[in-house]
């Protein structure tokens, strides 16, 4: 555990200075109150959901936005990286479980809450029409 504590702090402080956002401060004070791995598999568990409804918030809203073949390459795009996601998290958590034991649900969990959140970000990107700024994609 000593090993992976240092990595899960990186990955926390790391989500607090790329953006204050309100699930990333949630997630970060979720981690820092529990100390079993089962209460932070429950931290990565709450933000991978709340990220989850804020992507499909964000895909929705991009898909009310688009028509035609934007809107139809978008709708494509998002049932690959839906696939992509799946897969990475499997391929993953092979690895991690086999290499970590009990400590590979809080590396799964935050990939889990890094790569929903990313999305999210990129479709709030289109949203906003515009990615010059790196926080918003």
């Amino acid at each position: 555990m000593k090993k992976w504590l240092p990595m899960a702090c990186l990955l926390v402080s790391g989500f607090a200075a790329a953006q204050q956002n309100p699930i990333d401060q949630q997630l970060e004070q979720c981690l820092n109150k529990e100390s079993s791995t089962a209460g932070m598999s429950q931290c990565y568990g709450t933000a991978n959901k709340a990220w989850d409804k804020e992507m499909n918030a964000q895909y929705t809203q991009a898909m009310k936005k688009l028509t035609g073949a934007p809107k139809d390459k978008l709708r494509s795009a998002q049932r690959a990286w839906l696939t992509y996601r799946d897969s990475w998290l499997d391929a993953s958590r092979s690895y991690f479980v086999s290499s970590q034991g009990t400590m590979a649900a809080l590396s799964v969990g935050a990939q889990g809450v890094s790569l929903v959140r990313n999305q999210a970000l990129m479709l709030q990107s289109i949203n906003k029409g515009s990615c010059t700024n790196p926080d918003d994609c």
